[in-house]
C-alpha cells in the first residue's frame, strides 16, 4: 500500500464537511416522505404508504450515488477494493491482537440481542420520543400494518419492493454511508466518541421517521455504530442492522400469504 493511499484512508472530515454529508443524506428523506409524497398522494388514487415507501427507497439509492460520489471526490477509485478497505468491508480485527477473523462476527449477536430487548421493551429505557410528539403530531403517519388487507394477499410485488429496501437500507445505503463513509473519518472531530455522535447523525438522519429521531440517535448508535468501530468492519452494523430485515420479510410473507 502506498503511503499516498494511506493518507487517503486515515485522512480525517472536518465537522462541516460531516455535517454536509449528513444533510445530503438526511433533508432529501424528509422532502420525499412529507412534500413529495403527500403531493403524488393528492393527485392520483395511490395507497399512501406505497407512495411513501417508493420514496424512501428512492432516498435510499440517492445515499447511495452520495457515497459513490464522495468516494470520487475524496480521490478514490471507484472499486471493490476501495469498498472493501476504505469503506471497512472486511474481516472483522481483534481490538487487541490486530488478527483479522470472520469468526469475531460471531460478536454480533450480544448487540442483537441488545437491540431486540431495546425494541421489544423488555429493556425500558426513556421513552424519549414522545418529546417528538407535539413538533410531529400533524404529520402524515405511514404504518406497514395497513397493508395487510384482503387486497394485498397475492400482491408478491410488495416483496420486491421489500427486497430493493432491505439492499439499499442494510448494506448499500444507510450502513454505506453511515458506518462506511462517516465513521472512519470522524475521529478527528470527536475522538473516542465518534461512534456515539455517528450514532447521534444517524438518528437524525431519519427526517423520514421523525418518531424515533431521538430514541435511534441515543440508543441504536451504541448498537450499529460502537462494535463496527470496536472491529474495524461495517459487516458488524450491516449484520446488526440486517436483522430487521429478516423480521420484516416474515410480515411482508404473511400479507402476501393473508395470513396476518
Amino acid at each position: 500500500m502506498t503511503s499516498q493511499h494511506t493518507t487517503q484512508i486515515d485522512s480525517q472530515y472536518s465537522l462541516t464537511k460531516i455535517l454536509i454529508i449528513w444533510a445530503l443524506s438526511a433533508i432529501p428523506m424528509g422532502i420525499l416522505a412529507f412534500v413529495i409524497t403527500p403531493i403524488i398522494v393528492t393527485s392520483t388514487n395511490w395507497s399512501p404508504l406505497i407512495v411513501y415507501w417508493i420514496a424512501v427507497i428512492i432516498g435510499l439509492v440517492w445515499q447511495f450515488i452520495l457515497s459513490l460520489i464522495v468516494l470520487k471526490r475524496d480521490g478514490h477509485q471507484l472499486n471493490w477494493q476501495t469498498v472493501t478497505i476504505r469503506m471497512k468491508y472486511q474481516k472483522p480485527i481483534h481490538p487487541k491482537t490486530g488478527k483479522s477473523n470472520y469468526w469475531l462476527l460471531l460478536w454480533t449477536i450480544p448487540f442483537i440481542l441488545i437491540s431486540t430487548l431495546l425494541q421489544s421493551g423488555v429493556i425500558r429505557l426513556p421513552n424519549v420520543d414522545d418529546w417528538m410528539t407535539p413538533l410531529i403530531q400533524n404529520l402524515p403517519k405511514y404504518d406497514l400494518s395497513s397493508l395487510a388487507t384482503s387486497e394485498h394477499k397475492g400482491a408478491w410485488w410488495i416483496l420486491v419492493l421489500f427486497i430493493l429496501t432491505s439492499i439499499f437500507n442494510y448494506f448499500l445505503g444507510e450502513e454505506f454511508i453511515y458506518r462506511g463513509i462517516l465513521l472512519p473519518r470522524m475521529k478527528g472531530v470527536f475522538g473516542k466518541w465518534d461512534w456515539f455522535f455517528n450514532g447521534i447523525l444517524f438518528g437524525f438522519y431519519h427526517l423520514h421517521k421523525p418518531q424515533v429521531i431521538l430514541s435511534t440517535a441515543l440508543y441504536f448508535g451504541l448498537v450499529f455504530a460502537l462494535p463496527s468501530k470496536i472491529f474495524q468492519s461495517s459487516w458488524m452494523a450491516v449484520i446488526i442492522h440486517g436483522l430487521e430485515g429478516v423480521l420484516g420479510i416474515i410480515v411482508i410473507l404473511g400479507i402476501i400469504l393473508g395470513l396476518s
